[in-house]
């Protein structure tokens, strides 16, 4: 018997893609921030200071202030009405001896005639204060320093996951393809027939 169909299987055709999944590393070096402050000297310096007071000085020398003088010539002042009023009972008192053979003329002439008391001062009696301050030096030595800031390194991972992709280059298929020749119904219908 002849076989009338051929039949042609047509296998599928693929291809696999296969990315493997892995695992990324991003590592960044330690970095250092370095800063320095050199090193210096703070110097500080007061010169010599020199005080000279002349008030006791000026007061020596008759030149004082108001106050001071007001004072003192009330203090003055008081001393000579009580010297006035010791001459004035001791005046009375000699004219008052006139019976011990003293006249008013010979007590008015002792009067007269009495020295006064000669002082022999020398101006300034008093010299000025005087007072200093030393000069001072202050030295600070500030030394240099020096600071380091670290950035610590930081490790980045990264998952890349796998990928798995099939392509499909030919689908599967089933070709059937008659081999035999056209069968006509009626058979006197076929061109090539030939009757008995």
């Amino acid at each position: 018997m002849q076989q009338l169909l051929r039949i042609e299987s047509i296998p599928i055709q693929y291809k696999l893609q296969i990315q493997p999944a892995r695992l990324e590393i991003n590592q960044e070096l330690p970095r250092a921030k370095m800063s320095t402050t050199p090193a210096s000297w703070d110097i500080k310096s007061q010169n010599i200071s020199v005080r000279i007071d002349t008030t006791e000085m000026r007061k020596s020398m008759g030149l004082k202030n108001t106050s001071v003088m007001l004072h003192e010539q009330a203090q003055q002042g008081y001393k000579a009405a009580q010297q006035a009023t010791a001459e004035l009972s001791q005046f009375g008192t000699s004219v008052s001896q006139i019976q011990k053979g003293i006249t008013v003329a010979q007590v008015v002439a002792q009067k007269m005639f009495q020295q006064p008391e000669t002082v022999t001062a020398f101006l300034p009696s008093v010299g000025p204060s005087i007072s200093w301050v030393p000069n001072q030096i202050s030295m600070k030595y500030n030394p240099q320093t020096l600071q380091t800031e670290w950035e610590i390194n930081k490790n980045i991972l990264d998952y890349v996951p796998g990928k798995f992709q099939m392509i499909i280059e030919q689908y599967p298929d089933v070709k059937i393809e008659y081999v035999g020749e056209p069968m006509y119904v009626p058979p006197s219908a076929n061109p090539n027939y030939e009757g008995e």
